[in-house]
């Protein structure tokens, strides 16, 4: 078996990369972990003159300091990025500085040398480059479905850089000897485009689940469903407005809760012009789930989505989630019936299974024992657990 300290795991973004280099620091196998976005194990790594939305935003993640590092190059161009306007945030600018990132990577892995590297899609390909010319096994982490399946279920903006971003991710996809992905259903998009299925492992993601019990469900006078995440027509909102807007032409009643950040704002007007509807933009870690535990109902009816935390979330608050076909944690439903509900990602499958929750609110109010116990497979301490079990007995022999 290779030695333990022998993982690099690079990501220039987050997601979840923290809570996969946790689980092989846990495991004596982390070497170390590189990360565009900077992370820290308590309060006192945080410069005092940071603003509190920032000090709120950094990840406090039980990793040593000696065995990270968070070059602030790239943390002054995501900040840079991050003010720039909308249309610029929505084209390539994120994507270039993936790219760059991942070459000035590929020049540190000849001094790192390690055993094993982990990176993440378009920041991977240079890396795996530089590892396997030093021997080293590539694994690709793959937060999303494969390209071609994405754009096969719902048409996606192309820029002259298109191209290249999925050039560089087949070429990514080939150099890694394994590639994780978020649920079953992410990996079947890799397998029916063609990637070897040995080659494809399912590695459910979990979520920050709420350290007090969800406090006592509040009985409402109208139904109450709720949608947390970015207002955009991939997560189906647009869907989610039409449905509501037909439950309200019936005069059936409801309440509908929108928390999050807006990325089409055309989306947003919309939400505001339905009826019984509130919009509050993205709220605190502790606020949400008090948020989600006061619904009868989340929705999550994505057009695709890898896996989809937030139904972890709300699970584990009491509220049982809709999701869709096309949204890797239905898997949390398939595992634990009667914590949820499972639809197609069309208007009128997602309308008929609302009108019905609506008209049945005790079948929602009795998903909730069921939605508890299903978050329990899905924490991340669960999740890290099945990263070393991958690791020891895919990788590391």
């Amino acid at each position: 078996m290779t030695a333990p300290g022998s993982v690099f795991v690079s990501q220039f973004g987050l997601q979840h990369a923290q809570q996969l280099a946790l689980a092989l620091h846990e495991g004596g196998m982390l070497k170390a972990f590189w990360s565009g976005v900077p992370v820290c194990t308590d309060e006192s790594e945080i410069s005092p003159w940071l603003p509190r939305y920032y000090k709120e935003r950094v990840r406090r993640v039980p990793i040593p300091r000696e065995l990270r590092h968070h070059p602030s190059r790239f943390q002054i161009l995501w900040r840079v990025g991050k003010s720039l306007p909308l249309p610029y945030q929505k084209g390539d600018f994120f994507f270039r500085m993936q790219h760059a990132y991942d070459r000035w990577i590929a020049r540190q892995i000849r001094t790192i040398r390690p055993k094993v590297v982990v990176a993440y899609e378009s920041a991977a390909l240079e890396t795996f480059r530089a590892a396997k010319a030093i021997g080293a096994t590539c694994v690709l982490d793959a937060p999303s479905l494969h390209h071609v399946a994405g754009e096969q279920l719902m048409e996606i903006p192309r820029t002259p850089f298109t191209p290249e971003i999925y050039r560089q991710r087949d070429e990514e996809v080939e150099l890694a000897d394994l590639i994780l992905t978020c649920s079953p259903l992410a990996a079947d998009s890799y397998t029916d485009n063609g990637v070897p299925p040995e080659k494809v492992f399912p590695l459910l993601l979990g979520a920050e689940l709420p350290t007090d019990r969800p406090p006592p469900f509040t009985v409402h006078e109208k139904p109450r469903f709720v949608f947390a995440g970015v207002m955009s027509y991939r997560k189906s909102v647009d869907l989610i407005i039409d449905a509501f807007r037909r439950l309200h032409q019936e005069q059936i009643p409801y309440e509908l809760h929108f928390v999050g950040g807006v990325a089409f704002p055309e989306l947003l007007e919309q939400v505001m012009a339905l009826p019984g509807t509130t919009y509050q933009p993205s709220v605190p870690q502790a606020q949400l789930y008090s948020v989600l535990a006061g619904a009868d109902c989340l929705l999550l009816p994505s057009r695709f989505d890898s896996f989809g935390m937030v139904v972890a979330e709300s699970m584990a608050s009491g509220t049982p989630a809709l999701v869709s076909t096309q949204t890797g944690a239905k898997a949390i439903i398939e595992k634990h019936p009667g914590s949820g509900w499972v639809v197609e990602p069309t208007a009128e499958a997602l309308y008929a299974q609302v009108r019905a929750l609506a008209l049945s609110v005790p079948e929602m109010r009795a998903a909730r024992a069921a939605a508890l116990r299903a978050a329990q497979d899905f924490t991340w301490q669960s999740y890290r657990q099945r990263v070393r079990d991958v690791f020891t007995e895919r990788v590391l022999t």
